[in-house]
């Protein structure tokens, strides 16, 4: 229900762009973020660079704030392994 309600919400403030929920939420996609380390330094902090016009008219139109930086936690997410591969069975 309330994925259904963003997806509503977007369409109505995004509707002046001429463009679908679907085709914005993919042009969102190519946003990433870069991971800036120090040297010398353990800690290490995840920059989000300035949108291309087209995202950031999203993010405008979305009435979204970006953060410019976010705490990185040095996390690593892989999604090549099968998670049966790593299920007990019993």
């Amino acid at each position: 229900m309330l994925a259904y309600r963003i997806i509503q919400e977007l369409a109505i403030r995004w509707q002046h762009l001429d463009i679908t929920v679907e085709e914005g939420i993919k042009e969102l996609c190519t946003l990433c973020v870069e991971e800036v380390s120090f040297n010398g330094v353990d800690k290490a902090l995840n920059q989000i660079p300035h949108p291309r016009e087209s995202v950031e008219k999203l993010i405008d139109a979305a009435q979204v704030k970006m953060p410019e930086v976010l705490p990185s936690k040095g996390i690593i997410v892989t999604t090549k392994k099968k998670l049966t591969s790593r299920r007990i069975i019993k």
